[in-house]
């Protein structure tokens, strides 16, 4: 019995670990896009019409300069896989905005919108973020 608990309390807190690290679930972000972590950032990802848009913040959310990242996204869209390139979309003095297109479709209103984002900041090692956009809401 004795050597049964600590087996039971390992078993127990590794199911418990990972749900309550994803007890918040996906939130939005400032720019109407599901918010994730990425290493030490945060990104927030959206789509409209064709374009994607990635926004890179730190870890207190204060936006960071993109001018030298590199951003690639692997969108699944109606069941269809594409890899695409996100380039720096900012104003002249920086911004943190990385944009692409792909042929979305109408996966963005039916829900059937997923990506998997790699982002390279300037001297860092490559991370990932993976997103399952919600289907848009469309008013009557």
């Amino acid at each position: 019995m004795k050597r049964f608990i600590p087996l039971f309390a390992a078993a127990a807190l590794s199911i418990a670990a990972p749900v309550a690290a994803f007890a918040h679930g996906p939130t939005s972000g400032p720019h109407g896009g599901v918010m994730a972590d990425a290493g030490s950032y945060h990104v927030e990802f959206t789509a409209q019409g064709d374009d994607i848009m990635l926004y890179v913040s730190d870890g207190d959310g204060k936006p960071l300069d993109v001018a030298e990242a590199k951003a690639e996204a692997t969108v699944l869209a109606d069941k269809k896989a594409q890899k695409v390139s996100l380039a720096p979309a900012g104003s002249p003095a920086g911004g943190n905005l990385l944009r692409g297109r792909a042929a979305l479709g109408g996966a963005r209103e039916t829900g059937a919108l997923k990506a998997v984002v790699v982002l390279t900041m300037p001297g860092q090692k490559p991370v990932q973020a993976r997103f399952d956009l919600p289907p848009v809401q469309r008013l009557p």
